[in-house]
């Protein structure tokens, strides 16, 4: 299972990690826009922690 957990409370969980990605890059455009310039697909791929089903 593919996990991000954000400092805001926001946390987004599912098995596939394209899933994780888009849900997390829509939650930063939304909640942090002054962030949504730098965290690309890739950055996000880097905060994605694998957890127990």
């Amino acid at each position: 299972m593919n996990q991000v957990n954000c400092e805001c409370g926001f946390s987004v969980r599912n098995e596939d990690e394209d899933r994780v990605v888009e849900v997390v890059l829509q939650h930063v455009a939304s909640t942090h826009p002054e962030l949504a310039e730098n965290v690309t697909p890739a950055v996000v791929r880097g905060w994605i922690e694998l957890m127990p089903d």
